[in-house]
């Protein structure tokens, strides 16, 4: 298994309160998977991410990438792997208003290539998920559709071994939606990374091998995982969070 998180917990702090976010939560990942996670609003989706990534420890279980527990390893040596292996798409885009779409695909090769390497690569992947005519725009000039897709791009250009999408698909409608997932299915298909999505739409899971509920802090499966990469269709009575 490339990641495997076992009989995770985890709780936070929310005002003056403790609140038990994860509970007793697995979940297996082998190259070429695409996992679908739904949940209402803190329901501790990216927690869960945030945990799969290295950025935040569990209060217990273990979580292993290419079979090292990443609980062992330092902040450091964490920080070190998700630059070489994992990728985190938030869609918050850049930091710098100034920064293009291209400058901020480009942005997690730098500490690795010249600018004119990452610069390449980046355009490559903006090609590759239809939107390179918006190389050159400004985050706060595009659609929400193109910001899924460039924050995607940005997750990517690293060719991590695992994706870690979180809510991709927010304020999508179902055109848009199938377009994201669509496009994630096809690049797990096509380079072999696993992916897990989170989503805060029912519908916005069609399309994955694997599909589960957050909630209450237990992971439940909702769907056995296809065969061949067939879709997995939802009731059409299914109601977004």
């Amino acid at each position: 298994m490339l990641l495997t998180l076992e009989h995770v917990a985890k709780t936070n702090w929310v005002g003056p309160y403790e609140k038990r976010t994860l509970l007793d939560v697995s979940l297996s990942l082998s190259a070429g998977d695409f996992v679908g996670i739904w949940g209402g609003h803190r329901s501790g989706k990216s927690t869960l991410l945030r945990i799969a990534a290295g950025l935040e420890l569990p209060d217990s279980g273990v979580v292993r990438f290419d079979g090292v527990d990443l609980t062992t390893l330092s902040r450091a040596k964490r920080g070190d792997l998700r630059l070489r292996a994992i990728g985190l798409v938030r869609g918050e885009g850049p930091q710098s208003a100034e920064f293009d779409v291209a400058d901020f695909v480009t942005l997690p090769l730098l500490a690795h290539h010249s600018r004119r390497e990452g610069r390449t690569r980046a355009m490559e992947l903006l090609r590759q998920v239809g939107i390179v005519e918006c190389h050159d725009v400004k985050w706060r000039n595009l659609s929400d559709t193109e910001r899924a897709l460039v924050s995607l791009a940005h997750g990517l250009v690293r060719r991590p071994s695992v994706l870690l999408a979180d809510d991709p698909t927010a304020g999508l409608d179902a055109l848009q939606q199938a377009e994201v997932v669509s496009l994630l299915r096809a690049t797990a298909l096509k380079t072999g990374v696993a992916i897990v999505m989170t989503a805060s739409s029912m519908s916005a899971l069609n399309g994955v091998h694997e599909a589960f509920t957050l909630s209450d802090g237990r992971l439940q499966q909702v769907r056995e995982p296809t065969v061949g990469g067939r879709v997995i269709e939802f009731p059409s009575g299914s109601q977004s969070a």
